[in-house]
């Protein structure tokens, strides 16, 4: 399957490729990234965060969309990844985001998330996405305000309660 490349002024979105794991591996390992991330608020091992990886190409042959890669377009170094997604029991079709804290504070998610947005609005024509998030993680809360979502509901997954923000599609 060929995987769509977004570009946006600072960012190429692109598909995984397995020399992305060691920064790949490098997000899951940060105790203050893996505790927005995880599913146990916890870092990861390789291991783990090749099977994220893995789970993350694999989420476009199912679905036909998935999260990117997310590089640096001067340096071409990976410090993320962003995009619509929409796992088996998930309350709804995602866009979601996580950037290596060395580059946090930067724009860059939300640049990012802006164009994953435009994405699964204008090509996947979704009628709403949402975004879930850790309620102590307000970057990404004020990440999904700068791009006109609010929140919605709250969600529990396992023991950990989580918000859900979201926006409709302005064109639907």
């Amino acid at each position: 399957m060929s995987i769509p490349q977004l570009e946006t002024k600072r960012l190429r979105l692109r598909g995984f490729v397995a020399a992305d794991i060691d920064a790949i591996a490098s997000i899951y390992a940060d105790p203050e990234v893996a505790r927005f991330i995880t599913m146990d608020g916890v870092p990861q091992s390789r291991l783990n965060a090749w099977k994220s990886m893995t789970n993350m190409m694999g989420h476009w042959a199912l679905r036909g969309f998935g999260m990117w890669a997310v590089e640096l377009k001067a340096t071409q170094e990976l410090i993320g990844f962003m995009g619509p997604h929409f796992p088996e029991t998930w309350p709804g079709q995602e866009i979601g985001w996580a950037v290596a804290r060395a580059h946090w504070g930067r724009g860059y998610a939300t640049e990012g998330v802006r164009a994953s947005l435009d994405y699964a609005f204008q090509t996947l024509r979704w009628p709403k996405v949402i975004h879930i998030i850790n309620p102590a993680n307000t970057r990404s809360i004020s990440v999904a305000e700068k791009i006109g979502s609010t929140k919605q509901d709250v969600w529990t997954m396992g023991e950990r309660e989580l918000l859900i923000y979201g926006q409709s599609n302005p064109s639907a």
